[in-house]
């Protein structure tokens, strides 16, 4: 057994017995892992409120290699995101992004890229001018990259050209493979799935640029739900454990 010290972002946690939690975790040098917190629910804990979802922490584990539950010595908190808290709206984007990460992933792959995706999202979403809302159609598509299904949407997929957005109002997008038909190609294949010209514009912009830029991003009600429409469709075709993402039930923007 080893003391390990390691950032994390608490998915989630879990009364255990009278006084205890288990916590889930995203860790940066581990991936996800699950500690328990011995008393962590007394009044007088040294854990406090420390122990909330969505808390980006810097934590002290005994580490066993091949044990399920590893056991929390101490933690404090890198960053608090204020403004997330306090904002019902990035609150349920941010709790939407905990439950996509741990639907995906599994204990102790480490995974940097998405441990710095899942901390660099929330920072950009905690900024008081943010459009959460955007920020979670960028970390679908950059999380889709990273677990190695890697979107594509500036090119045909058949015959590799490049699409020409002011051709066609809108275009047949291919859930199973990942990339879009031109108009050429899609008369002799079949799309999954149909994309307005500006929805397709906007996911190729997007898949380039970081979190804070894509939540400094405003877009038109519309077509922001055209855009978290194919990424919620797109990760649940991908992803079983997706098929239901409870946060998103409570996004005003799908009312």
């Amino acid at each position: 057994m080893s003391i390990e010290k390691t950032e994390a972002v608490v998915l989630r946690t879990l009364n255990f017995r009278d006084s205890s939690k288990i916590v889930t975790f995203y860790t940066r040098e581990y991936g996800k892992m699950t500690a328990l917190a011995k008393g962590a629910r007394n009044p007088k804990s040294k854990f406090g409120s420390l122990l909330q979802p969505l808390n980006y922490l810097q934590i002290v584990i005994y580490r066993r290699e091949n044990r399920q539950m590893q056991y929390l010595s101490g933690c404090e908190f890198v960053r608090f995101f204020k403004t997330i808290t306090a904002n019902f709206e990035k609150l349920y984007v941010g709790m939407a992004i905990l439950e996509i990460v741990d639907k995906t992933s599994h204990d102790e792959e480490e995974n940097e890229s998405l441990f710095s995706l899942i901390t660099e999202t929330l920072s950009a979403i905690d900024e008081p001018s943010s459009y959460p809302i955007n920020a979670l159609i960028h970390f679908g598509l950059k999380l889709s990259s990273i677990l190695g299904y890697n979107p594509e949407f500036s090119s045909c997929l058949i015959c590799r050209k490049e699409i020409d957005f002011s051709k066609s109002n809108s275009f047949f997008y291919v859930l199973e493979r990942g990339g879009p038909l031109c108009d050429n190609c899609s008369t002799k294949f079949h799309g999954s799935f149909q994309l307005s010209s500006s929805a397709l514009r906007m996911l190729s912009n997007y898949s380039k640029i970081q979190p804070s830029d894509a939540a400094k991003t405003q877009i038109q009600v519309e077509l922001q739900r055209e855009l978290l429409h194919f990424v919620i469709v797109y990760l649940k075709h991908h992803w079983n454990a997706l098929k239901e993402i409870r946060s998103l039930n409570f996004l005003s923007i799908f009312n």
